[in-house]
């Protein structure tokens, strides 16, 4: 197994145990959100307006979305979505380093609502 699919497979089994954690709701009851149907191509949209320049060695490890623990409506409510993980690789000039940066993508049906970079942070 390669590093990165470690590194990924370590990023979906904390997202999964979050997920499972849940959240105590106010009101008793828990509605989720839809899974996002088009999360990879949100991400790749997000990664292409946010970046200064498009880099042609950029690689998105972009993974399965799973229940979250976090309530995307701002209040402290039981209306909860989903979190995609993903790791953004990216090479210097020379091509002899590679940075791999992880964020958790947080989704309310098919919109993101929050970007962070550890699992534990709601966004």
């Amino acid at each position: 197994m390669t590093k990165s699919a470690a590194t990924m497979g370590a990023m979906c089994l904390i997202a999964l145990a979050a997920g499972c954690a849940g959240i105590a709701p106010v009101s008793g009851t828990v509605v989720r959100a839809v899974a996002p149907r088009n999360a990879e191509a949100a991400i790749t949209n997000y990664f292409d307006a946010t970046e200064r320049s498009v880099d042609a060695d950029r690689t998105l490890a972009i993974g399965t979305p799973v229940r979250g623990a976090c309530p995307m409506d701002g209040s402290a409510g039981g209306y909860v979505g989903w979190v995609v993980p993903v790791e953004h690789r990216t090479r210097n000039r020379d091509s002899s380093v590679v940075t791999i940066t992880s964020y958790f993508f947080w989704f309310s049906d098919d919109a993101i609502r929050g970007i962070t970079r550890r699992i534990e942070i709601c966004p």
